[in-house]
């Protein structure tokens, strides 16, 4: 095992994050999105595998979770389970018996070209030097399987901790992790090498000096610009759509700066996910513009309008930008497939097909192959069975209705997954769904959380009851209390004391409550008014 320098401040980070609940480790994880190079425990014996601590930080909130949720269980409250869970532990239960039974079933009768860079086996291309290797167990099945296990712990513990706190406060983390990706990304463009050193430790090959035509590609905090490309996308793609929803100036500028850095990674994964988002997004801008305009806005626009035709003449006419620009299109885009990286990708791919035609379309098993493109990977490790839980999932899990208030954070939500499943499409090699997207489907399942009762316990704890009338309302966290009251405002809440004996009469009693709060005339905003109930909840109420 190996530390590094910066592996024990985040530790004690990490350690004091969890002392304040799984909300800051959650957040926390979030963060270290953007750190996709930054490994706290290195395992030189383990096949050089690097210990992220984007998914340091998801096994911690998974650990803590869990005991929470244990602990509810054992005062008999009621934990709910949401179709998209299911769905998902059916995913990792086969993706465990595929790296358990099925590559033993089928070793030995095909070739896979092996998911570790360093395997020997027999050369099957002049053009690329990846060599394929025949199937047998490795400890890729270990590792490859922990991470989707990670995935799945994580999408449970994520969505009842966003439940809890509300989707505005997964909304905060996405915008942290935003911030931090673009700070990572000015400091690589500035060549701060030193510096990003620190936070670089993973075992990976760093392609820093990676240039395209002469024109260097920003990674930011990752190893290669494919993968700081899709991130990026994802985080443009989420806060443009919040922007174009509720008109806020910072997530604009979170969705400029980070669809900026996407460009300047000079990768055909991110530009390709960009695209997909603005064919997606196009249509929404138009509709979202106003009918009737001032006549400030339209001297500015007209003034913004020339100002960028001018710059864009003056670089066409007087620079040799058209010709520069002209071959990194074509050769990101338009010459990809003919690529030596394309070749060995487009045998990947094909490695993956073949592995689901030689296994009867059970799959090799998780990180018994290396392919290209998720259906491929998913197709190739796990199978159809394996492919069609996955496919589930994502139904299950980003589709359905928000409810009141939350349509913002769930359209967001959809369109930031849809750019991670297109960078996903296009360069994943192994069937982890990865934390960026886990998270994403934990706040769009919490965006479709019935609203009104969110309270823990029903035995002698504090609980709140809210009407589900106010649209700017948002759930209430027992034990913040008067800080998220500012952020709520028209509620009209009542604070309960329980001490009822029973869970069922308890329900009951809950019910009686929020009906009679539904037919009251309560006060405007402001004027939250509380009771103290001792037992009879409705007759306490009504007395109020």
């Amino acid at each position: 095992m190996q530390l590094y320098p910066a592996s024990i401040v985040f530790l004690a980070i990490l350690a004091l994050f969890a002392v304040r609940g799984a909300q800051n480790v959650l957040m926390l994880m979030v963060a270290m999105i953007p750190f996709g190079m930054f490994s706290v425990v290195g395992l030189p014996s383990v096949g050089g595998l690097s210990l992220l601590a984007v998914n340091l930080c998801a096994a911690t909130l998974i650990g803590l979770g869990s005991i929470a949720l244990v602990a509810r269980l054992i005062r008999g409250d009621r934990v709910p389970i949401e179709p998209a869970t299911l769905i998902l532990a059916l995913f990792a239960i086969y993706t465990v018996f595929s790296a358990t039974v099925l590559v033993r079933l089928f070793q030995g009768d095909l070739m896979v070209f092996a998911l570790s860079r360093g395997a020997t086996g027999v050369k099957v291309s002049i053009h690329f030097s990846w060599e394929k290797v025949w199937l047998g167990p490795s400890n890729s099945n270990i590792s490859q399987t922990l991470y989707v296990l990670i995935a799945c712990g994580l999408f449970v513990i994520a969505s009842h901790v966003l439940a809890r706190h509300g989707t505005a406060f997964g909304v905060r983390c996405l915008a942290f992790g935003a911030g931090l990706n673009v700070l990572l990304g000015a400091m690589d463009l500035l060549a701060l090498d030193p510096l990003l050193s620190i936070i670089r430790t993973a075992g990976y090959s760093l392609s820093n000096e990676a240039t395209v035509n002469g024109v260097p590609r920003v990674i930011g905090g990752f190893s290669e610009a494919s993968s700081f490309g899709a991130a990026s996308s994802m985080f443009c793609a989420f806060f443009a759509t919040a922007s174009l929803r509720e008109r806020r100036l910072g997530h604009a500028a979170l969705a400029l700066a980070n669809g900026g850095f996407t460009l300047m990674a000079l990768s055909s994964t991110g530009i390709i996910s960009l695209g997909v988002t603005c064919l997606v997004l196009g249509p929404q801008a138009l509709a979202a513009m106003p009918r009737r305009v001032s006549r400030k806005t339209l001297i500015l626009a007209a003034a913004g309008l020339f100002g960028i035709t001018l710059t864009i003449s003056g670089m066409l006419l007087f620079t040799t930008a058209p010709d520069m620009i002209g071959k990194v299109v074509q050769n990101l885009v338009l010459d990809k497939s003919q690529s030596s990286s394309g070749m060995e990708r487009t045998a990947w791919a094909m490695g993956g097909l073949e592995a689901l035609r030689d296994t009867w379309g059970l799959g090799a098993g998780t990180g018994s192959l290396r392919s290209n493109g998720l259906i491929f990977v998913l197709l190739g490790s796990v199978g159809l069975i394996g492919t069609a839980a996955f496919l589930a999932f994502l139904w299950a899990a980003f589709g359905g209705r928000a409810s009141e208030g939350q349509a913002s954070v769930l359209s967001s939500a959809r369109v930031a997954a849809l750019a991670c499943l297109t960078s996903m499409l296009l360069a994943s090699t192994v069937p982890d769904p990865g934390v960026p997207l886990i998270f994403l489907a934990a706040l769009a399942v919490a965006a479709k959380a019935p609203r009104g009762f969110t309270g823990r316990s029903p035995r002698g704890e504090i609980a709140f009851v809210k009407s589900m009338s106010a649209p700017g309302d948002m759930h209430l966290d027992p034990m913040r209390g008067g800080d998220e009251y500012r952020d709520i405002p028209r509620a009209r809440i009542v604070g309960l004391f329980v001490s009822a004996a029973e869970s069922k009469a308890w329900r009951r009693s809950v019910a009686r409550t929020r009906s009679a709060i539904l037919r009251s005339k309560l006060r405007p905003a402001g004027t939250e008014r509380a009771a103290v109930v001792f037992g009879g909840l409705p007759k306490m109420l009504g007395a109020a």
